[in-house]
Formats: structure tokens, C-alpha cells, sequence
């Protein structure tokens, strides 16, 4: 399997500025590489119960993530939520899809 896409995860965080005294957005992003494939259609049905537009499968080589809010593909403008996981044999692989919100 070849992890052969970029995947830009992002964490939107909040800090306290002591000079403005008011609490700032932090948006924080981190690369990874990883293998992509659309989910098909029987089985978004077997799995989440539903037909979903831009759901994709991302495989990832560990489970290694931080905490992140929404990822980007190739970095496009379409954002992605986490859905469900999968139990792989290596591995990690996860179920995302486009965030309309």
C-alpha cells in the first residue's frame, strides 16, 4: 500500500494574549502522508447506515495523531470530519467525510 497523499491536519486552538488581554484563534496544522480511496457504496451502507456524498477512506501507517478538528486532501479547500475508524490489520484506517458546516 503506498501512502502517496498529503493529508494537512488542523487544530483550532484558543490562547490567552497578555498584551491585549483577550483570548486569540490558533489554527495549527500538521502534514502526514497517507493512502485514499473513496468509500463505495455498500459499504457506507454496512458501516454507517447511510449513503454519505464525500465520504473517503484515509490509512494511515500508525495511529500516531495528535488531536485535530478537521483535515484537508492535497490541499484543497473541502474540509473533513471524522466519521468512524476501522480495524485494520496494519496499520490504522479511518473514515472521514466533507464537512458542510
Amino acid at each position: 500500500m503506498r501512502y502517496d497523499t498529503k493529508i494537512t491536519f488542523y487544530r483550532d486552538e484558543t490562547k490567552y494574549n497578555p498584551k491585549t488581554s483577550k483570548r486569540e484563534h490558533v489554527l495549527n496544522a500538521f502534514t502526514r502522508f497517507a493512502n485514499v480511496t473513496d468509500l463505495g457504496t455498500a459499504k457506507q451502507v454496512e458501516l454507517l447506515g447511510k449513503i454519505s456524498q464525500g465520504t473517503k477512506t484515509i490509512r494511515l501507517p500508525s495511529k500516531n495523531v495528535a488531536e485535530w478538528d478537521y483535515l484537508t486532501i492535497m490541499d484543497n479547500h473541502t474540509h473533513y470530519k471524522f466519521k468512524s475508524s476501522i480495524k485494520v490489520l496494519k496499520g490504522f484506517a479511518m473514515i472521514v467525510g466533507e464537512d458542510n458546516g
